[in-house]
This record gives C-alpha cells, structure tokens and sequence, in this order.
C-alpha cells in the first residue's frame, strides 16, 4: 500500500536528469466481485444440500431406493449432499445444470452441447463428466435439466460492479495516499561515479530506498555523496481513517445489490444478528424455496410422470431442514397442531429430528374435547341456548 513518490527536476541546463516517478506496489487488486458472487452462490448451494427430498407412494412417505439416491448416495463416488451442492453450484453460475440418470444413480455433468426443438425432445451431446466424454446422444426424457435464466441478473450485476469499482478504486487510492510516506531526495550536480545515466540513477535510487520504505522493517538512510532525503509530513491525508471507512462502506453495497439480485437477504448474507429470524425466513422464501421448487418438478414430471403423480406417487423437496429450530421456539406451536389432530406422533418426532416410530402408535392423532363437529353438537341438544330475563 506503501507510493513513495521522488520527485524534483534536478540541476539545469545540461546538467538537469529527469527522473521517473519511483513507487512501491505492495498490495494486489482484491477481486471484490468474485468473493461476493462466490459467497452467494456457496451459501444457496449449502442451505439447498440440507433440504430434504421426501418420497410418497398412494400419498404416505416412504424411505425407498429413491429417497435413498436422492439424500444418501447420488452415485457409487459421491454422496447427495456434496452432489446438490455441486449441482446448484453449475445451475447458479452457468444458468443451467444437467444430471444423467443411468443405472439408479445420477451424474452430474461437466459440460455438454444442448440442441432445443419446439416440438421434438431436446437433444443432449458432447457431454462430459469429469476427464470422462460420453460419444452417445442423450434426450430430455432420459435427463434431469435444472435451467435457472440468470442472464439479465448477471448484465446487471456486471454493470453495477463496473460503476462500483471505479468508486472504489479512488477510495483505495485515497486511502493509500493517506497512509503513504512521501519524500524528496536532494542530488548533487556531481554525481557519484557509475551514476551518470538516468537508469543507473532511478536503479541506485530504487535499491538504496527499498528496505527503508519498507514498514515492516527497521531501517537508517544512509546519506552519503551529497544524497540528502527529506520526509513530507504534509502530504499524509488527515482523514484517512474516513477513506478506509468509506472503501468498505463501497464493499458493502456490492454486497447488498448482488444478495438483492440472488434474493438473498443482504444481513444474510454479511452474516448480521440483527432480526435473524425474519432475515431467514426471507432467506427461505424468496431464494431457497423457488430453486427447490423448480428441481422438485423436473424431478416429478421426469421420474414420476402424470400417471404416477395422479395416484400421489411423487417427490417434495423439504426446505423446512435447513432452519435450526430451537425446542422452546416450536414447542407452542407443536402443542396447537397436535391437539387438533393435524400431527401425528411421527411427524412430531421428524420435526424435532428424532426417529420416527412408525406402525399404529406412530400413526395416531389427538384431538382435545373442546372440540367438535357443529352438526354433531346441534343434533345431540347439547347447546345452551341463552334467553335475556331475570332468573
């Protein structure tokens, strides 16, 4: 971050050398938009690999072969979570990802060629999964295409970053300048032997001043031959903590604009405590769960279909895991649900994380006796008709 500028037209006439500026880089460029893109896409990626894919056959939930390759073991190589997480990962960044489906098994593809028809399936070629290329053609009904239209959010998250960067560019550079030592070197007329070039001067220069530049060493300036070097106190820029706030006040927006294009909430993103709960509940409704809804139905028209889907054999992608609940936030709740027969003792244990019991008793419902059908309490007389008067 160090600019250390040697100024000054040195001598006059014949004797004047004109010396380039002479600087210091200590700092590379930060690549302000990657990390944010990367952060985005990484914590969708992560929340969505927790979700779970429920299964039903005649409308109950099973645990079959399908749930198994949807939530255990994608393939022989890889296990579900890493495999969606990958998956979303290649859906948000290219707009599209392609799944094989081949031997009860699923494989995510690297790369391929996609040839789309109006009213023909759509074709599927040069497709390759990792050093792998497969020579055979494939066709919609034989893959998973999960297609996410990111190009107008990728124009403008482009165009905004440019805007951003020039903001802060010139923040840096002020920042930089606020905290850079600044000096002049006096030359003599009669330079030192060996110094009579304008390159062997700025190399002389360059090499004597290095290490004393250098804020993380202890260093004298020797001067000598008439060399003298003077420090610009003046030049340091008084508010230079004001830089580095504004700088990454700059970040920041870049941050908000890019989790608002992803629909994420930006404290979400940023990692904020403030009202985290409203701040995930967002999180969920307006990011997660349209991509969960978007794989569940290429999942259930490709590997269901009309006929199975219309006798409730499908598949639901439950966002409602990838919110850590505590106990005494749901307990209310729970309680309500399960005295109005909505629960049975399963769903109680899933949604506290426990194994269900499954059979008669895993099945039962409640309900409270304060409650009752209205055409069952009319017939019995049991409502107490009220008639104003005395008693």
């Amino acid at each position: 971050m160090s600019l250390l500028d040697f100024l000054d037209r040195i001598f006059g006439g014949k004797d004047e050398v004109n010396l380039k500026t002479c600087s210091i880089n200590t700092k590379e460029n930060i690549y302000y938009k990657t990390l944010v893109l990367e952060a985005s896409i990484d914590l969708i990626a992560r929340a969505l690999a927790r979700a779970e894919f429920k299964t039903f056959e005649n409308g109950k939930q099973v645990k079959k072969l399908n749930y198994y390759l949807f939530n255990v073991e994608a393939n022989k190589n890889t296990s579900a979570f890493v495999f969606w997480k990958e998956t979303i990962k290649k859906l948000l960044r290219n707009g599209g990802a392609l799944v094989l489906l081949q031997d009860s098994q699923m494989y995510l593809a690297d790369s391929f060629t996609r040839e789309e028809y109006a009213f023909l399936e759509n074709k599927y070629s040069d497709i390759t999964i990792g050093d792998y290329s497969l020579t055979d053609t494939w066709y919609e009904s034989q893959v998973l295409y999960f297609k996410y239209d990111n190009e107008k959010i990728r124009a403008a998250i482009d165009g905004i970053y440019k805007d951003f960067m020039k903001l802060i560019t010139a923040s840096i550079k002020g920042y930089q300048n606020s905290k850079a030592r600044k000096g002049k070197l006096k030359i003599p007329t009669s330079l030192p032997k060996g110094l009579d070039g304008e390159k062997e001067l700025q190399k002389y220069i360059q090499e004597t001043m290095r290490d004393f530049m250098d804020p993380g060493k202890d260093a004298v300036y020797p001067e000598s031959s008439g060399f003298e070097y003077t420090e610009l106190y003046e030049a340091k820029v008084s508010r230079s903590n004001d830089s580095g706030r504004e700088t990454k006040n700059l970040v920041y927006d870049i941050f908000d604009f890019i989790a608002i294009a992803f629909g994420i909430p930006p404290s979400v993103l940023k990692g904020d405590m403030v009202n985290t709960k409203d701040a995930v509940n967002n999180f969920l409704a307006f990011c997660i769960n349209p991509i969960a809804k978007l794989i569940e139905n290429e999942i259930n028209r490709k590997m269901y279909g009309y006929k199975h889907f219309s006798k409730r054999n499908y598949m639901k992608v439950d966002t409602t895991t990838i919110k850590v609940t505590d106990l005494k936030d749901i307990a209310s709740s729970i309680d309500i649900l399960n005295r109005n027969a909505a629960l049975t003792i399963d769903d109680i244990l899933e949604i506290l994380g426990k194994e269900p019991v499954g059979g008669e008793i895993g099945s039962m419902r409640f309900i409270t006796k304060n409650y009752e059908l209205l055409d069952k309490v009319l017939k019995e007389g049991s409502v107490n008709n009220y008639s104003g008067g005395g008693g």
